[in-house]
């Protein structure tokens, strides 16, 4: 850390000349520093979107959200404790941009035809064109896994797999709101005309965060440029190819119309599942985590309770537990018992095997996804 005069106020805090740009603790100033020179420059295109909510409305959106998945609502808050909650106001460079993009591919036939006897006729050429804008969010922090989810957080409506850390912000901070109660407090509050995010940002100002911690710039514009041409030309390659059964070209053209630095708030609940059912025997205590955006308390990416690897396993456990009881029968009551408990055996081991298999495919899918964003 190194002290440093605002070059807006003159005022003297402590900075870490490790980070891309400075902030005034002060008049909430934004600058450059420039080591060799001593050269401070201001940056102005510096926004904030104001935290609309506090840990107490994020404890009672998760259970809400809980509520409306489980089939019995109202044991929601016998069985399911909100352990932890923690805010934070992240940097995120925003690119607005449009995006051209032109595919060529081939596309098989779905049935043969009798007359098209030459090589490769089952497949047909296929051409197309496409045109999308977006206000990419790129983050501005280097390790992405500060706040988990915000690493993933671009959901497209697309069957398309998304191993990239950038997200189209308008279609992201849209979704989730599962409290249309709070978000028409926010309305008549005054902090925006609309629901809309990125409408409701005020020029950067220490006292927007509302008690969250804000977190410094550490990405440079450039290398936020970058990343977002790559973002978007992997995005529309995998939209092209949901045209075809195989690309064969592709050319994107990217407009860049500006890039703005925006803090946004973000909130991480955790919580724990403990059944008070039979289920407890069998499902461990295990933190879940959910993100909830703190504007208008959208949220935005959870884990579920159980997932299906772990109904898996249960139905493992359980149709275990119920061979050996029928396999006791079978040696006492009668042998046609053991019929029964050989199916259960069969089930139980089918659905270890299934489940373990599904596990290491989960373990690899994560390796990759942190090979790509390394």
């Amino acid at each position: 850390m190194h002290e440093l005069l605002c070059p807006s106020c003159n005022a003297p805090s402590q900075h870490d000349l490790q980070d891309y740009l400075l902030m005034c603790p002060f008049c909430s100033t934004t600058f450059s520093f420039d080591k060799e020179s001593g050269t401070k420059t201001l940056y102005t295109d510096h926004y904030i979107i104001p935290n609309g909510i506090d840990a107490g409305q994020v404890k009672g959106l998760v259970k809400e959200w809980l509520k409306r998945l489980h089939h019995q609502p109202g044991r929601v808050d016998k069985e399911y404790f909100v352990t932890e909650v923690q805010g934070v106001s992240l940097p995120c460079w925003l690119i607005s941009l449009e995006a051209h993009t032109k595919w060529q591919g081939l596309v098989k036939r779905q049935a043969n035809r009798a007359i098209d006897t030459a090589a490769g006729s089952e497949y047909l050429p296929e051409s197309g064109v496409f045109r999308r804008t977006y206000r990419w969010a790129v983050h501005a922090r280097r390790n992405l896994h500060e706040v988990w989810g915000v690493d993933l957080l671009h959901e497209p409506k697309e069957s398309v797999r998304v191993d990239w850390d950038g997200f189209p912000f308008d279609s992201t901070f849209s979704r989730g709101q599962i409290n249309l109660s709070l978000g028409a407090k926010i309305q008549k509050e005054g902090r925006a005309d609309t629901l809309a995010a990125y409408d409701a940002r005020e020029m950067f100002d220490f006292k927007f965060g509302n008690s969250l911690p804000i977190l410094g710039i550490q990405v440079e514009e450039e290398e936020a440029l970058r990343r977002c041409k790559t973002h978007i030309m992997r995005y529309h390659h995998e939209l092209a190819k949901l045209h075809v059964d195989q690309l064969v070209d592709i050319r994107s053209e990217l407009e860049i119309a500006g890039t703005q630095l925006l803090h946004v708030p973000f909130w991480q609940a955790k919580y724990v599942y403990r059944p008070v059912s039979v289920l407890k025997h069998f499902s461990p205590a295990r933190e879940k985590h959910v993100v909830v955006e703190g504007y208008a308390g959208g949220l935005l990416t959870g884990e579920l309770p159980i997932v299906k690897n772990e109904k898996m396993w249960i139905n493992t456990w359980v149709t275990a537990a119920l061979a050996l009881v029928f396999f006791i029968a079978g040696a006492g009551i009668h042998p046609s018992l053991f019929l029964v408990g050989g199916f259960f055996l069969v089930v139980a081991l089918v659905s270890g095997y299934l489940a373990t298999l599904r596990a290491s495919k989960e373990a690899q899918e994560k390796l990759k996804l942190l090979d790509a964003s390394a």
